[in-house]
């Protein structure tokens, strides 16, 4: 390429940098909270979650392209909701499918889709008399399997469609409970995409299109006797590796996830019991770990979520970035203390951290951004009725979703801890007072 040529193309790559929105370059986590608020504004919309079902994420780093594809999502559906008519759905989630559940103010939205198939899909739907006549046959269902006495409570997850729904409970109708004087030993019962064992010993899950013969073989079992097995799992483990891991590590709570049998379980056990004989894994808080079948996830500077599969060399080179707890209390210490310099600001914002899934290192880097913004822009006042800004890491796929369908959403503002001083200025402008 020519000295010319290439003077030229700088300068192309300026004016780009220089036209290019400005928006894009903003937090993703930041803007996801802005868009739920729009969505709840303008169409109603109660309850919006990334991936609401995603099971396999990965690693701690792999949620962040999960957030970005959600806010994709929403701005394609925020576009495809101003083209339609109606505006009755409640309860959305950003997914890698479309898919109407729990009713019809529940959707599923694939994450790709352009806002015209998402338009598409928003208007394919049944007229008004005949989501009466199926809700009418969900109730009528229910009723009969009400009288059954078979649990006390009985839902479909949001994770199949209504149809397959009424399936599941056209099938559990047909089944017989032989004790109809009284109830058998369940609470509830869940019916889904599969069965598999629940995480609680009166809950049973069933498969929507499992026979009433295969149901009303695991309707008549005794739920302590099933879950029995799960309980002996936990006390093996806990004897054999909770002690240890107590004295080591000073863990406070081991947990194998219900999708885990006790080989399994006991594999993860061993894997973290040789990654404890580390000094350098020992010089870290441990609060609570879960052993599961796809994750591992830092989660704070306690707790953390490990796949039970995972060699321990994985385990040490990936557990290396949690804070070694001298310098966790120490982060902790100048997060209390600059949260205590930020009390009775002129912003009449009160700032805090988030209780879950952040470190004490994000939180004290919040604060002092926090601090700065105060300093820099000593007129800036939040509008009514905000009055907390609470730091969230946004790079956290469940504390996102926490943030968006918070109960203190109407008066709590959620910003990325991460967020850079740029985007803190350009999030927190957009609730400035006018007065």
């Amino acid at each position: 390429m020519s000295t010319q040529n290439k003077v030229r193309f700088f300068i192309l790559c300026l004016i780009g940098v220089l036209i290019f929105p400005s928006f894009l370059f903003a937090n993703n986590f930041n803007q996801l909270v802005e868009k739920k608020q729009l969505l709840e504004k303008e169409f109603g919309i109660e309850t919006l979650e990334c991936f609401p079902f995603i099971k396999k994420i990965g690693f701690t780093e792999d949620q962040i392209p999960l957030i970005q594809r959600c806010l994709q999502g929403v701005s394609s559906l925020q576009e495809a909701l101003t083209r339609i008519k109606h505006d009755n759905y409640k309860e959305v989630g950003i997914s890698n499918r479309f898919l109407r559940t729990a009713g019809f103010h529940t959707i599923l939205v694939n994450w790709k889709a352009t806002p015209e198939e998402i338009e598409k899909f928003l208007n394919q739907r049944l007229d008004q008399q005949q989501q009466n006549e199926f809700m009418d046959k969900i109730r009528a269902l229910k009723k009969e399997i009400g009288n059954q006495g078979l649990a006390k409570e009985i839902y479909c997850s949001k994770e199949i469609s209504n149809n397959d729904c009424l399936k599941g409970y056209k099938n559990l109708a047909e089944v017989q409970n032989s004790k109809r004087t009284r109830r058998t030993g369940w609470h509830e019962i869940m019916i889904t995409h599969s069965s598999f064992l629940a995480d609680k010993p009166n809950k049973l899950i069933l498969g929507f299109d499992e026979t009433p013969a295969n149901m009303r073989s695991q309707l008549m079992k005794d739920p302590y006797k099933t879950w029995n097995p799960q309980r002996k799992m936990y006390e093996t483990i806990q004897e054999k590796y909770g002690k240890v891991f107590k004295e080591k590590l000073q863990l406070e709570n081991f947990i194998c996830a219900a999708e885990l049998n006790l080989k399994e379980c006991q594999q993860g056990a061993k894997n973290l019991m040789a990654a404890s004989q580390s000094t350098d894994f020992r010089m870290r808080y441990w609060g609570k770990v879960i052993l599961n079948r796809y994750n591992t996830l830092v989660q704070d500077d306690f707790h953390a979520q490990i796949r039970f599969d995972l060699p321990p060399k994985k385990i040490l080179e990936h557990f290396s970035r949690k804070a070694i707890k001298t310098k966790a209390a120490e982060n902790t210490t100048l997060a209390v203390k600059l949260e205590g310099r930020t009390k009775n600001n002129a912003t009449k914002l009160r700032a805090v951290c988030d209780l879950e899934g952040l470190r004490s290192e994000l939180c004290a880097k919040a604060f002092k951004n926090f601090i700065r913004f105060v300093k820099n822009h000593r007129d800036y006042q939040v509008t009514y009725p905000w009055d907390t800004l609470m730091f969230i890491d946004g790079k956290q796929l469940s504390r996102v979703n926490f943030a968006l369908n918070s109960n203190s959403r109407n008066t709590y503002l959620y910003i990325d801890a991460n967020s850079t001083d740029d985007e803190f200025l350009n999030y927190l402008e957009r609730f400035q007072s006018k007065n």
